[in-house]
């Protein structure tokens, strides 16, 4: 599936969490984009993430820095001296519920945005970018490919080392590994460079745009951050000055991209899968902005279990629809090999 329908199931599974703000429904959401994580994820996927570690640690922070700061609550498990500044007080089991359910929110945005890095390439998410920023788009790729390269490098290093009985017992033993570990670094910088060069990157002349573009792109700032100033006093009509400013500074950068000469290597057509992607995605948002009254849960100032709404909880698991399509892709498509060139926008 292509990444604007991937973007588009990210941008409504956030706001989603979001909104609703209820363990029930964050659970939902958290264990569908798990399962498209794992089902949809490619072979040469940078990093998997360690759900049981880092949900842990994320929950007992998030918990433990709500008792430290809120002291509100009926249910008080201890109380610490009232002079005591900014951690005195009651500590209740609510403010622990509560920083359990802000927690829960971090982790399954952390588990949506991990599911999109896994299942979409790094180059398909850069050639998203405007056109009018395809060199700010090359630094990018180049930028955020560079980590995970370099830890699949270090991964060979040490199973080659190990093949040959190395072990790291101290910062001498790092020496076998870091020094080919450079050299392979710079071996791939030599690699882009000659890449870029032979794809003609930044052999066409640099055209200067006209005064009228530098002005409307000015103006378009000037309203965006006005706008979100304003927003504070008088409300909508900030809101309404923002949006006008960028709306403005994407027609520019749309403008502007229709004059830079584009080619792709093997684009994707959009497909019947892609469609349901959107829909799927969208028709759970749509249903919670209709039925938002009484979705949100809130322990204070009496513990209670959260609402659960059928029709809702329901239309969370369309977020399932990833996991359930790729199967089936696998089987009518079948894997084309890439060239390397295929990682450059």
């Amino acid at each position: 599936m292509r990444a604007e329908g991937w973007m588009v199931w990210v941008v409504s599974a956030a706001a989603a969490v979001m909104l609703v703000h209820n363990p029930v429904y964050t659970v939902i959401v958290l264990l569908a984009a798990r399962v498209a994580g794992v089902v949809c994820a490619r072979s040469d996927a940078p990093f998997s993430l360690s759900l049981a570690r880092i949900g842990g640690l994320i929950l007992a922070l998030s918990a433990l820095f709500n008792m430290l700061m809120v002291h509100v609550g009926e249910l008080v498990l201890f109380r610490l001296p009232a002079n005591w500044l900014w951690i005195g007080g009651p500590y209740t089991v609510e403010a622990g519920v509560f920083g359990l359910s802000n927690g829960l929110v971090l982790l399954t945005l952390l588990v949506i945005f991990t599911t999109l890095n896994t299942a979409v390439s790094t180059s398909e998410l850069v050639r998203l970018m405007p056109r009018a920023l395809r060199d700010l788009g090359v630094v990018i790729l180049i930028a955020v490919t560079y980590l995970p390269e370099t830890m699949g490098q270090l991964r060979r290093i040490r199973e080659a080392q190990a093949i040959r009985g190395h072990r790291v017992r101290g910062l001498r033993d790092w020496r076998p590994i870091l020094i080919p570990l450079l050299i392979g670094g710079l071996e791939r910088a030599m690699s882009v460079a000659e890449a870029m060069a032979a794809r003609g990157y930044g052999a066409t002349a640099d055209a200067r745009q006209p005064f009228f573009v530098q002005f409307l792109l000015l103006v378009g700032l000037l309203a965006v951050f006005g706008g979100w100033a304003l927003s504070f006093w008088a409300g909508w009509p900030g809101w309404l000055l923002l949006g006008a400013g960028v709306v403005l500074i994407a027609a520019l950068l749309w403008r502007l991209g229709r004059q830079t000469p584009h080619t792709r290597y093997r684009p994707r057509l959009w497909t019947r899968w892609d469609t349901g992607m959107v829909v799927t995605a969208v028709l759970p948002l749509i249903i919670i902005l209709i039925n938002r009254d009484g979705l949100t849960y809130s322990p204070y100032p009496a513990l209670d279990w959260p609402g659960f709404d059928p029709l809702v909880g329901l239309s969370l698991l369309l977020f399932l629809f990833p996991a359930v399509v790729r199967p089936i892709q696998k089987n009518n498509n079948p894997q084309i090999t890439q060239i390397n060139a295929d990682a450059f926008p």
